[in-house]
């Protein structure tokens, strides 16, 4: 009965027309609910998606600032590089003309590209637009027969970057440093020290691609800004001079540097290495072969330690004076040693050097004065006048150094739980025990006795100048300077008196490596003394320049003094050739 009821029906088909508007008006309230969500609340994240879509950003790597000398010789530059890619994209497919093409760049690059992997590679890069790198680093002729050969070939693409170049290889490799590979970021040396100015600002490049990854549109977002030029005090002639001095199993180094101003004309640091082997991988073997033996990539002018030997009695034979522990006419008489509770302190000369004043004394290397200036002075006063000198401490060099040691009773009693004992005195005042230092505070040290002034070493041309009062009396640099004149003119560093043009004053020194117990003849090289020559020089009355070296493990000082000497001549010969030539361009 009821379903036959017209009302009943009617109410029935009411309900549902209510449900279903209730579900459709459900429906399209979330569609307007997401749809808001989507395009209001979150549009710009879709949009910012939408656009990482459709455009790459390029980085626009910017042109590293170059190394210069000081006669703007590059010691680090930038050469470019040109390599070889295949677009794909221009037709679509790799066709019988892409195989062509490619037995073209073989006769040219003679490098097989018909392979089933390249073959693929390209094939793909033609379907979806890629680029495939065909090769790196094309020489000049290579470009040019490509050019002449395949320009009307939009399917070969050649771009170019700039690679970093050190002309010189091995040459101030301590100084300079090296890169990272990926990275390309200063890892040692003048490159890390100066990063920031050498590195430039990166640029960007926005391309607008297509689903298939084709280059629709490009502009620049940000131009790239190269790296500043950074000139050295360095003279590329010197150092490598000095760097020729080195035979290959040997190890030292050999500074050179205006006393007043503290530039660096030389720092060599030997055995040295090739920045360029840096910039590309390099195997195990390879690594083993040039980069183990000796620790080429210690910087031993900033960074190892030596005991100073007789250089140190400059500092010894100061503090006697100045301490009053002896005057200039004090009459010093070497037998050989002296006796000091109950044991030999021996002189270098074991027969003696007889009755010397102080001048004579200090030119021939005298250990008895030193002795004896030990036996009255306490080991901290001496340890402040190393201190006045620059010992013990960082010379505030641009690239990384030690400060060194110069021990004081309370250093003994830290580092070891011991009182200090006169016999260390006497064994300090001669350069030897635990006193440590760099080459580089050395020639500090020879400066400040040239100048009368502890200059700061620098590197950069741009540096400032910065130099503190030696606070030494003038009487006492005076007998200094006297003492190293006399020791080139009838003492240990006579070799260098017959170099015609040169004025000279210098002090050799011979560090012990190990204890003077031990037969000479059956030690082992590591265990041979180290020979020192630190002092001053100038040419046909120029300008004085200090120099310092050191050579490891050979035994005796005059291999060190062998090396001024060659190092000398060298530097006249080319002195003579630079006035030759600015004779002849003045004519």
């Amino acid at each position: 009965m009821s379903s036959n009821n017209p009302m009943a029906l009617e109410r029935g088909r009411s309900l549902k027309l209510r449900q279903l508007l209730y579900v459709l008006g459900s429906v399209v309230f979330v569609i307007i609910v997401r749809l808001f969500y989507l395009q209001i609340d979150q549009g710009a994240v879709f949009s910012s998606l939408g656009e990482g879509n459709c455009l790459r950003t390029e980085i626009i790597p910017p042109l590293r600032g170059n190394l210069l000398d000081c006669n703007n010789v590059m010691l680090a530059a930038n050469r470019p590089v040109f390599n070889l890619y295949w677009q794909g994209g221009s037709t679509g497919k790799f066709t019988d003309q892409s195989l062509e093409l490619l037995k073209k760049l073989e006769s040219i690059l003679k490098i097989s590209f018909i392979n089933d992997d390249m073959l693929k590679e390209l094939k793909y890069a033609e379907r979806y637009t890629r680029r495939v790198l065909l090769e790196e680093d094309l020489s000049f002729e290579q470009l040019c027969k490509i050019s002449e050969q395949c320009s009307d070939v939009s399917s070969l693409v050649v771009e170019n970057h700039f690679k970093r170049i050190y002309p010189h290889q091995a040459i101030a490799s301590h100084v300079l440093g090296f890169l990272s590979r990926v990275e390309k970021i200063g890892r040692a040396g003048l490159e890390s020290a100066v990063q920031a100015e050498l590195q430039g600002q990166t640029g960007y490049v926005i391309q607008k691609i297509n689903a298939t990854g084709k280059t629709l549109e490009k502009r620049v977002s940000k131009e790239a800004v190269a790296g500043s030029n950074i000139v050295l005090t360095l003279d590329l002639r010197l150092q490598a001079l000095a760097e020729s001095l080195f035979e290959k199993d040997q190890s030292g180094v050999c500074i050179v540097m205006d006393p007043e101003t503290g530039a660096i004309k030389t720092l060599v640091s030997y055995p040295n290495f090739d920045p360029n082997i840096f910039l590309e991988p390099i195997s195990e073997e390879a690594w083993n072969n040039k980069m183990v033996v000796n620790n080429p990539l210690l910087n031993r002018a900033t960074c190892a330690l030596y005991p100073p030997a007789s250089i140190f009695k400059l500092i010894t034979f100061t503090a006697g004076l100045e301490e009053k522990l002896i005057d200039y006419d004090t009459v010093i008489r070497c037998n050989g040693h002296v006796n000091f509770c109950g044991r030999k302190y021996h002189c270098m000369r074991r027969t003696g050097h007889g009755d010397l004043n102080p001048v004579g004394a200090l030119a021939a290397s005298c250990n008895i004065p030193c002795f004896n200036i030990g036996k009255r002075i306490k080991i901290d006063k001496l340890a402040e006048y190393a201190y006045r000198f620059g010992l013990g401490q960082k010379t505030n060099f641009l690239l990384p150094e030690h400060s060194g040691l110069v021990p004081t009773a309370a250093w003994k009693l830290s580092a070891r739980g011991e009182r200090w004992w006169t016999g260390d005195t006497l064994s300090t005042c001669i350069g030897q025990g635990p006193l440590l230092v760099t080459p580089l505070q050395i020639v500090r040290m020879i400066s400040a006795i040239e100048s009368g002034y502890l200059v700061k070493p620098r590197i950069l041309e741009h540096e400032t100048v910065e130099r503190e009062k030696l606070h030494i009396s003038k009487d006492t640099l005076k007998f200094l300077r006297l003492s190293m004149k006399e020791a080139v003119n009838s003492g240990t560093v006579t070799l260098l008196s017959y170099i015609r043009g040169f004025d000279v004053c210098a002090k050799t020194g011979t560090a012990q490596t190990c204890s003077l117990g031990l037969d000479k003849e059956k030690l082992l090289r590591k265990h041979l003394e180290h020979a020192w020559l630190s002092g001053w020089f100038s040419y046909k009355g120029d300008k004085p320049l200090a120099i310092m070296i050191v050579v490891e493990n050979v035994g005796s000082s005059s291999i060190a003094l062998r090396f001024a000497d060659r190092f000398l001549r060298g530097y006249r010969q080319l002195e003579e050739a630079n006035r030759q030539a600015s004779l002849s361009t003045e004519l």
